[in-house]
């Protein structure tokens, strides 16, 4: 099994194909982080669109009685839209039985270009063992991708990724096929694990959430192993 890990989706452009491989997206501020915490705590399935426009189509396709449109631009909630991408905003008051639609800055991209791939999985520091739990059944390469923050490097979606490379190797006690990015993601994981919160309020997409008042969701987006859930995305939806 080959373990790779794309530190932003641009990097994708270099691989042929994802027809044959799992593929976990990581994006810990704040979508796949408002992803899992929207279905654990009831949410029917979110859809997950790169555009705005799309959002709302989707939104009127389906009747905007039985939809939440979330989601954000640089952080903040999109002008009519229900809900942002803040994962306190997305109670089970909220969200239970809800069906979602969701378009961020970054993850939902991230999501739409790997949309090829033969599965695609939903990972955040909340539910990061979860994930390795679920990767280690299976013999197929694994790629995993970085969101990013603006089309660059994003820290804490490598350390989310070293984690998840670690947690595999510590059920599967083998490395020799991971990548060069692989061994470098698990080093950064390895160096910040004892200290992810003060680690992702001094990352740029920390130090923004925080001027912008978020500084409740990096804590939040910090935790670890919060919910045994793993999130698909498949046909534009991610659910359970």
């Amino acid at each position: 099994m080959r373990l790779d890990v794309f530190f932003t989706p641009a990097e994708l452009q270099a691989r042929t194909s994802l027809a044959e491989q799992t593929v976990v997206v990581i994006d810990v501020l704040r979508a796949t982080s408002t992803m899992v915490e929207a279905l654990a705590n009831g949410a029917r399935s979110i859809f997950a669109v790169p555009t705005t426009d799309e959002a709302v189509r989707i939104a009127q396709n389906i009747g905007r009685d039985q939809t939440l449109l979330t989601g954000e631009r640089n952080c903040v909630r999109i002008e009519g839209f229900d809900l942002g991408n803040s994962p306190l905003e997305f109670t089970r008051e909220r969200v239970a039985g809800r069906q979602l639609i969701m378009t961020t800055t970054n993850g939902t991209a991230a999501l739409a270009s790997v949309a090829s791939a033969k599965r695609v999985l939903v990972a955040s520091l909340l539910n990061v063992d979860a994930v390795a739990r679920e990767l280690a059944e299976t013999d197929e390469s694994i790629t995993l991708v970085c969101a990013g923050r603006e089309r660059r490097f994003a820290l804490e979606d490598a350390i989310c990724a070293g984690t998840l490379a670690l947690r595999l190797y510590r059920r599967q006690g083998r490395r020799k096929n991971w990548s060069d990015a692989a061994l470098a993601a698990a080093q950064l994981a390895r160096r910040y694990v004892h200290s992810i919160e003060r680690t992702l309020r001094r990352a740029a997409a920390g130090r923004a959430l925080i001027e912008l008042g978020f500084a409740r969701d990096v804590e939040f987006c910090g935790r670890l192993d919060v919910y045994d859930v793993v999130p698909w995305f498949r046909d534009r939806q991610v659910a359970l």
